[in-house]
């Protein structure tokens, strides 16, 4: 029997580290751990990056959140839970790389961190619309088109103090709905193509994505039950990524939830163990990927064990930080190793002039404070002289 490593967070929590998927190849080396930015893709290279992965969230363990990151220097995000903003902050990549999001459902402990992404990005060199793709609801205001128009009402002040002092374009966010009833393709571009489909999760409006570029694949289901839909729409597919919630008792032993409450929400709405196997046994994918359970000492290995009763093939139950690079050769999981207090990456010249530079935007509307307000403020020369040059270029 395979006994899952601990402590957590060193050791990724799997038996099949690398997955040969040509045993003809010759086989990349990677390094024993993935040091974040310090790793070049190559062209036809995908990387998967755990950004979160539990419930509830807590300081080890964000919510929600998957990146993926390919050899054509485009990133993708599934999911935006709380935790996730600030696990992609430790990764290295610049913020105007978060510009593509792909939300599953609309359940708070999948898309908290969107309106950190859209803050962060403002100051941090984002200089082109966040894109945000997500399913329509029964009725509007359970659509995406209504969560844009929601977190931009939220973030009124935040927005109103910071006009005019950066570039218009890193408040643009733009919403792409799409009437989640059957497989489509919602994102086809620069060689990447991004299908949608539904899945059962509570009510209408939830879905599952697959990614696919140069001949790479991964799936992201989103929450679910185990669905025939989600079977279909990962076939031959790399690694499908698919919610596997702890067994009941675990809720009962740590949380200390009734029996009732944690067969409610472990075997309902969401995918026991027992049943994620049955998805992964008919599908067969390259790597099979668990997430959305608790990782703390003693939980992993019952949900492992419990796998292993309908499932043999790869498989891993990801914590944060777990890293899968996918070429066409193999699949190999590790944890990343990261600064512990890393600053905000900024975005590369060539991407700052193909812009057109970073202009404040003057003519943008914007609140101010009273003038009673404002003479309370202390008075500090060089900063006075400073705001006197601003006046006088209409910046202030």
């Amino acid at each position: 029997m395979t006994v899952l490593p601990e402590p957590f967070g060193t050791e990724p929590l799997t038996d099949a580290r690398v997955v040969v998927k040509d045993e003809n190849a010759t086989l990349k080396e990677y390094p024993h751990v993935y040091g974040a930015g310090t790793e070049p893709l190559a062209a036809d290279e995908m990387r998967i990056t755990a950004l979160g992965t539990g419930y509830p969230s807590r300081r080890g363990q964000g919510a929600a959140g998957f990146m993926v990151e390919l050899g054509n220097d485009e990133v993708f995000i599934f999911d935006a839970g709380a935790g996730t903003n600030m696990a992609f902050n430790h990764m290295a990549v610049p913020y105007n790389k978060a510009n593509k999001f792909f939300i599953s459902h609309y359940h708070i402990d999948h898309i908290a961190d969107l309106i950190v992404y859209y803050d962060y990005g403002q100051p941090n060199g984002r200089l082109e619309p966040m894109h945000i793709y997500g399913p329509a609801g029964e009725t509007r205001e359970l659509g995406m088109e209504a969560l844009v128009e929601n977190i931009y009402r939220l973030a009124a002040w935040h927005d109103a103090v910071k006009y005019a002092r950066l570039d218009t374009r890193a408040f643009d966010m733009r919403a792409h709905q799409f009437v989640p009833e059957e497989p489509q393709v919602i994102y086809d571009d620069k060689g990447a193509k991004v299908t949608a489909f539904p899945v059962p999760h509570g009510i209408y409006g939830a879905v599952g994505y697959r990614l696919e570029w140069n001949g790479l694949s991964m799936v992201f289901a989103g929450d679910c039950e185990p669905s025939s839909l989600t079977v279909e729409s990962s076939q031959d597919v790399d690694v499908l990524i698919h919610e596997t919630f702890n067994p009941p008792e675990t809720y009962v032993d740590k949380l200390h939830w009734t029996e009732i409450q944690s067969k409610l929400v472990a075997w309902t709405m969401h995918t026991a163990p027992e049943a994620a196997a049955l998805v992964f046994e008919a599908t067969k994918p390259g790597l099979a990927v668990s997430f959305h359970a608790m990782v703390a000492p003693g939980t992993p290995q019952p949900l492992f064990d419990r796998m292993r009763t309908g499932y043999e093939g790869p498989w891993v139950m990801a914590q944060d930080f777990t890293v899968i690079n996918v070429t066409p050769e193999q699949i190999v999981t590790r944890m990343v190793a990261f600064e512990p207090g890393p600053l905000p990456v900024p975005p590369s010249p060539e991407y700052i002039e193909s812009k057109g530079g970073v202009h404040p935007s003057p003519d943008k509307v914007r609140a101010t404070m009273p003038d009673w307000l404002a003479e309370t403020i202390i008075s500090v020369p060089m900063i006075e002289a400073f705001k006197e040059e601003l006046k006088q270029k209409g910046l202030l």
